[in-house]
């Protein structure tokens, strides 16, 4: 039995030394970057698209029946208030205004020769209103046929660009069928805002717009004007805005997107948006750096835009937040900071 003593001192010796090894540490510490929570100026903005549009669109129509003998415009072309689009068949109208014409001349002879005759009392007073009468009412005739006949050239009302023509040379018209359409005024930019926006908005706010068809050149713009209604089902006013540049290759119904500034917020502390992580205890929080252990920070969020969150409470300026490797940590959690962003 003695010789076996050795082997047990030695078996007992390795475990001894084996307990050691195996004695608990503390938890590692984990290499993060942080960055350090400053003010900065937070410019809310929305997004709204619309269809670029004239200011006025114009439907000039006849108004008087005929055919068309002249048109004198095309899609595109630029007219002057008062420069003749079209010109109906007048024949008809000038004949009547002859033979109106020439009755007006008799009626006017009869009016003089009874005037003279009254005075003299070789017809009575009856016959002479009788006589007065009938010039005025060929005055009249002869007046609303010229009238008519100025309806056979149809002229622009305002300045504008004919955007579309609606009839042909011989085409029959009727009294107040279109003839050309004409887009009148500024251009601008109707947007559908949300009731919950427009509310942050004013007459005058400037903005900013995309036209998808103009390689997405930036264009100045103004509010014009703000729709007194909401529309029941969407709930959303329409925002209309004014184009103050228009590009030579802009056209009336261009996709267009209007940027509106709602808020201009001085001092919010703003983090990435993927820094700010959610748990069970905690619908919103986020790691801060106390000396070298990372600490759980409850923290309210508002806005995210831009990739970006605004914290409205827990944090204060200066303190540095982990914004790499926290999906590492726990609280409490020792930590190496290798960078700040």
């Amino acid at each position: 039995m003695g010789r076996f003593w050795p082997v047990l001192g030695l078996v007992g010796l390795v475990a001894c030394g084996g307990g050691r090894e195996g004695a608990p540490r503390g938890p590692q510490a984990v290499r993060v970057k942080v960055t350090a929570v400053k003010p900065e100026v937070l410019e809310v903005r929305a997004t709204a698209v619309g269809t670029v549009e004239p200011e006025h669109r114009v439907l000039v129509a006849a108004q008087e029946e005929g055919v068309v003998t002249e048109l004198l415009v095309r899609e595109g072309d630029r007219v002057r208030k008062g420069q003749l689009l079209a010109r109906l068949d007048d024949r008809e109208l000038l004949a009547q205004l002859e033979e109106a014409e020439a009755r007006l001349s008799e009626a006017s002879g009869q009016w003089q020769r009874a005037q003279s005759l009254v005075k003299e009392g070789l017809i009575t007073a009856a016959e002479a209103d009788a006589a007065r009468a009938s010039f005025q009412v060929a005055q009249a005739r002869v007046s609303a046929l010229r009238t008519r006949l100025s309806f056979t050239r149809i002229t622009a009302p305002v300045d504008g660009v004919v955007t579309a023509r609606h009839v042909e040379i011989g085409s029959l018209v009727a009294s107040r069928s279109p003839v050309v359409e004409l887009a009148a005024g500024r251009m601008v930019l109707r947007v559908p805002v949300s009731e919950l926006d427009v509310v942050k908005l004013k007459v005058g706010d400037r903005a900013s717009v995309v036209v998808d068809a103009l390689a997405a050149t930036p264009l100045s713009a103004r509010i014009e004007r703000i729709f007194p209604a909401a529309d029941p089902a969407s709930r959303q006013v329409t925002v209309e805005l004014v184009l103050e540049e228009v590009p030579a290759g802009l056209r009336p119904g261009f996709l267009a997107r209007a940027e509106l500034l709602l808020e201009r917020i001085p001092n919010a502390l703003l983090l990435p948006e993927t820094v700010v992580m959610r748990g069970s205890e905690f619908p919103s929080f986020v790691y801060v750096v106390e000396g070298d252990v990372a600490r759980v920070r409850p923290v309210q969020v508002g806005l995210r835009q831009g990739g970006k969150a605004l914290v409205s409470s827990g944090l204060t300026p200066g303190e540095r937040v982990v914004v790499e490797g926290a999906s590492l940590l726990r609280d409490g959690q020792p930590v190496i900071v290798e960078g700040e962003q």
